[in-house]
């Protein structure tokens, strides 16, 4: 495991996009499913990368993958579906999220690679 995070401002941008998600939960609430929903997905998301800012693990981008993706499916399956600011707010805020992580962890796989160039003998 690195402790370095492969890219800070990509991290940043989970954080301020969690508490997007807690900011939005406050605009959510006539919909109680939607408001919990988006309070606790927004809170993970900003614990997850802020630890991730201290001390980069893959572990938190696997973390933020996850809750983007529930962020994504969440309104269909609580049942906001219907309600189109809350269903589009999840579904675009959880995929950027999803999207970041995914990012994060291809970067940091590269990272670890080991080179694969090879200097020929003579060279």
């Amino acid at each position: 495991m690195r402790n370095e995070v492969p890219s800070k401002s990509l991290e940043w941008s989970n954080l301020v996009l969690g508490v997007c998600f807690i900011y939005a939960a406050y605009m959510f609430g006539g919909l109680p499913a939607a408001a919990w929903n988006a309070g606790i997905t927004g809170t993970l998301i900003v614990c997850c990368s802020a630890v991730a800012l201290t001390r980069y693990g893959a572990w938190a981008e696997w973390s933020n993958l996850l809750l983007g993706c529930w962020a994504v499916v969440a309104p269909f399956l609580l049942g906001f579906g219907s309600e189109s600011v809350a269903m589009w707010t999840h579904v675009l805020l959880g995929l950027c999220v999803a999207t970041i992580a995914a990012i994060q962890l291809f970067a940091g796989r590269q990272t670890d690679k080991p080179s694969s160039t090879r200097l020929k003998p003579g060279e």
